[in-house]
């Protein structure tokens, strides 16, 4: 009988910031670039509601960087730590 080989997705803790529309995404992805915020854009979990089916995913240290120069330039629905 052949052997099955399983890839395991190894889920770690990031940041999920979560948006209403596209275009917040969108901007924050652009801004993040240009900040030099470590993150990409992703389909919004399951566990988050909200009305984009995108969000900006990026590690716990970049979470202080983003809060200084990202967060008060958008509106986010809400920002939440899970692990993915």
């Amino acid at each position: 009988m052949a052997e099955q080989s399983h890839s395991f997705h190894k889920r770690f803790s990031q940041i999920v910031v979560a948006f209403d529309s596209t275009h917040e995404a969108l901007t924050c992805e652009q801004m993040c670039k240009e900040q030099d915020i470590s993150g990409r854009l992703i389909p919004t979990p399951v566990e988050i509601k909200a009305d984009c089916g995108l969000a900006w995913a990026m590690l716990p240290a970049e979470k202080e960087a983003f809060e200084i120069k990202i967060a008060g330039s958008l509106k986010a629905a809400g920002i939440y730590e899970l692990d993915l």
